[in-house]
């Protein structure tokens, strides 16, 4: 089963016959597609067998012909079980904030869901223009609408479309709402031109006025009271994506200097041009952005993903260019958040695979924090479930960072602006962002992480995830293990196919199931009390006994159970 929204029937009973699945579907190349698979059943039945199912960030494919991959009639019949699911609640009343990203047929897909439905008779409000998902669900708030759509695919490959939804909370929708909603996306009368040929045009918010809006209420305008001097030299990439123009907007109210672009990727371009996969966790796709820093003699890059709600950072060191990961980043934009605030409310969270230092931190502060399932629709469940508390951060380890209430989602806009003025405030010292990842190791201790994956059958996944359960290891890399979770005994909706193993030595492992792929998921952490000794020596062994625990790890999984 894939959980990025993509999930095969194995009954291979289909979904929906292809010839209807053709007379509801404007796009002319369907029937031709359809006809020319009509003499392979095999890869028929493999189109129309499977369905789209809500994952970690809503429905998830490759643009294509079908019920279980993205194109018109799919993103029809998801609008109109969105519909329906609003008129159930008895909120639709209240409309739909709808947005989409700068891929092939996105804005396609987002105008059919808006005159589906006001069709419905659904008030719909699109953005127009390919804009930040971060902007979209500001405007939910600020509406104080119903729902949210958003047409993107994110950091995904080219290929790939996608269909994000927030509820009335202003939070990506969790169960039970997704499955409900799963249950609507019924086939058996496919929406086709006649459901939207009494709406021709829709309510739209102005691009500009929408990036304004969301600029003025997330970003902080510091020009005239911030002591700091934000005159930094820094270079900038939005990927090819949508978060270049909020980006620079962004920085002028908040008196950052603008950025040096990476003009090659600075316009948004859904083909992703020299980007095969437009993710900038992906080795690689920052070394244009090395490359223009190089030339400017700039020290530091940003990068936001192509619908710029993750961040990612490097910073030029001696031995060349080093990506900090995000668990380094969170921890970094989690001391900057609890340094400028106060109050013994405060309300932080992270995910369960991402790195304890967070944790630590908050506690040696004495601030509240809550670890969650992964995904930012679990992140910032306790923001909205505890609203006696003052939201501050929520971070997850796949460069994911929420820095204000004001986007009930993770942010990479208004994270790079924070890390910016974290950067300014940090010079002002005589520091920098990696020197102050030493202090904080002094401070709590030294976390150092990383993953590892692999590629196996699914049933050889599950069947050593059951082994695991039934007879769980005894020690980790010849340390005890004192302590073991199974995150799938948690009450629900709590709870999720995840295995955590704590040792003596200090080591942690983390287990799933990838939601995207064949493949198991291991997320290491090795903790060090304060070195007394040469930090990067400490960092060295850690990262040593990390790699000896990976192929530990992986070991459970290669062997016949």
């Amino acid at each position: 089963m894939r959980q990025d929204g993509c999930v095969s029937d194995p009954t291979r009973v289909l979904a929906v016959e292809p010839l209807a699945w053709a007379e509801a579907d404007p796009d002319p190349t369907t029937l031709l597609a359809i006809k020319e698979l009509s003499t392979d059943p095999e890869a028929l039945t493999a189109k129309f067998a499977g369905r789209l199912r809500f994952g970690t960030a809503g429905l998830r494919a490759p643009r294509g012909v079908g019920p279980a991959r993205m194109n018109r009639v799919t993103a029809r019949v998801a609008a109109r079980a969105i519909g329906r699911h609003l008129e159930a609640l008895q909120i639709a009343q209240r409309g739909v904030i709808i947005g989409y990203d700068a891929r092939p047929e996105s804005d396609t897909y987002a105008m059919d869901s808006a005159r589906l439905l006001t069709a419905m008779g659904i008030t719909c409000w699109l953005i127009d223009g390919a804009c930040p998902t971060p902007v979209v669900a500001w405007h939910l708030r600020e509406r104080q609408a119903a729902a949210a759509i958003v047409v993107t695919a994110s950091h995904n490959p080219v290929a790939d479309s996608g269909y994000k939804v927030f509820g009335s909370d202003g939070t990506q929708i969790r169960p039970p709402a997704d499955t409900q909603i799963e249950e609507l996306m019924t086939f058996s009368r496919l929406p086709g031109d006649d459901d939207l040929a009494a709406v021709q045009e829709v309510n739209r918010i102005d691009l500009a006025t929408a990036i304004s809006s969301y600029v003025d209420a997330a970003i902080p305008d510091r020009k005239a009271t911030e002591s700091l001097d934000l005159q930094a030299s820094w270079a900038y990439t939005p990927l090819c994506g949508v978060g270049g123009d909020t980006m620079e907007r962004a920085c002028s109210r908040a008196g950052i200097t603008a950025p040096t672009r990476v003009e090659s990727q600075f316009e948004p371009n859904g083909l992703f041009p020299g980007l095969p996969f437009p993710n900038p966790e992906e080795p690689g796709a920052m070394n244009e952005a090395y490359s223009v820093a190089d030339e400017a003699g700039i020290d530091l890059v940003v990068a936001n993903d192509p619908d710029a709600d993750r961040l990612a950072v490097a910073m030029k060191t001696v031995d060349g260019w080093r990506q900090l990961s995000g668990d380094e980043v969170g921890l970094l934009l989690c001391d900057h958040q609890l340094s400028n605030t106060t109050g013994d409310n405060r309300l932080t969270a992270s995910s369960v695979v991402s790195s304890q230092a967070v944790a630590a931190l908050c506690a040696r502060r004495g601030v509240e924090h809550i670890r969650t399932l992964t995904g930012f629709k679990w992140i910032m469940e306790p923001a909205v479930k505890k609203p006696e508390a003052r939201w501050i951060f929520g971070y997850e380890e796949a460069l994911g960072y929420s820095v204000n209430d004001h986007v009930l989602d993770k942010d990479g806009i208004a994270a790079a602006v924070t890390f910016m003025e974290m950067v300014a405030s940090l010079r002002s010292k005589g520091l920098d962002p990696l020197t102050r990842l030493d202090e904080l190791a002094f401070e709590i201790g030294l976390y150092v992480t990383s993953q590892v994956s692999a590629r196996f059958e699914p049933q050889q996944i599950e069947s050593c995830l059951e082994a695991l359960r039934s007879a769980p290891p005894q020690d980790l890399d010849g340390s005890p293990i004192v302590d073991i979770k199974d995150w799938l005994n948690q009450p629900s909706p709590h709870n999720t196919n995840l295995l955590e193993f704590r040792s003596q030595g200090g080591s942690r492992v983390a287990i799933r199931p990838s939601g995207t792929e064949p493949k198991v998921k291991i997320y290491l952490e090795q903790f060090a009390q304060s070195p007394h000794d040469d930090l990067g020596s400490a960092r060295i062994r850690c990262g040593e006994q990390l790699e000896s625990l990976g192929l530990v790890a992986l070991s459970w999984f290669r062997t016949e159970s």
